[in-house]
């Protein structure tokens, strides 16, 4: 359940009581603080992107929220509410990324 991760994860994530939050504060938050990554050069660790994941479910009810790059290099936040279907083909696929499955090495940074 996202909003039982996100209440004993908020303080580590970094961000306001969730409760406090309204749904554009979430998303800016989560925008934020995925550019900075970006433009640092910096993965994101599993954990960090499920935390952010849990917040955007639970402030909007979207299961995904795409930030597509504008020209003046900003993200904009878009929330989505895509089919399990497609989330669970994303999910096996991104298990997949970068694996030579015969020889289980790494073909590139995933």
């Amino acid at each position: 359940m996202p909003e039982m991760r996100l209440q004993q994860r908020w303080r580590d994530l970094g961000c306001k009581s969730p409760g406090e939050m309204r749904v554009q504060d979430a998303v800016e938050f989560v925008g934020d603080h995925v550019a900075q990554h970006v433009a640092a050069g910096y993965e994101m660790n599993a954990d960090k992107l499920q935390d952010l994941a849990a917040l955007i479910i639970s402030k909007t009810g979207a299961n995904s929220l795409i930030l597509k790059p504008t020209v003046g290099g900003r993200l904009e936040p878009r929330l989505r509410d895509l089919p399990a279907l497609v989330l669970e083909t994303y999910q096996r696929g991104a298990a997949n990324d970068g694996v030579y499955a015969a020889s289980g090495q790494y073909s590139k940074k995933a």
